[in-house]
């Protein structure tokens, strides 16, 4: 039975994880198949977009990365384990942004279901079966956002 559930929180982490790239590399097919081209829109937040042009910098070779909005180059104290994430993301797909982006949104999700198991199994359910519910609420829905105040309201 212990195997059954490992193997079910695995297949339920990448199940997640196509779930959030799915719909993007359905438009992305759609306008390719018009010869139309794929503009990732980065819309949730203007930090993706920053840590972008990071992990760009550091994929070019550049690291530790550079402030590219100043005129005076000097290295950011900001924090750099996004940023070479990102990059290291961009090794697997030769340099493109877009499909990097793809692999860590596609990833991301799977690690946060696996935390909120744990977190259910753990400290809230002992139970594997609504650890596994919470883990999908947490991650399919906008709740963990309300609970832990990520949206700032």
């Amino acid at each position: 039975m212990r195997k059954f559930y490992l193997f079910l929180l695995i297949a339920s982490a990448v199940f997640v994880g196509i779930l959030y790239v799915a719909p993007l590399l359905a438009i992305k097919g759609h306008l390719q198949e018009r010869g139309e081209p794929f503009v990732l829109s980065l819309g949730a937040s203007q930090g993706e977009l920053f840590y972008l042009g990071r992990a760009r910098e550091i994929y070019d070779g550049h690291y530790p990365p550079v402030d590219l909005h100043f005129d005076k180059q000097e290295t950011t104290i900001l924090n750099a384990i996004p940023s070479l994430i990102l990059a290291l993301s961009m090794f697997f797909s030769d340099g493109n942004t877009t499909t990097a982006y793809l692999i860590v949104l596609s990833i991301f999700p799977g690690i946060s279901l696996l935390l909120f198991y744990y977190l259910g199994k753990k400290y809230l359910f002992y139970s594997s079966a609504w650890a596994l519910f919470f883990a999908f609420v947490a991650v399919l829905t906008p709740i963990a956002f309300r609970i832990l105040n990520f949206n700032g309201a």
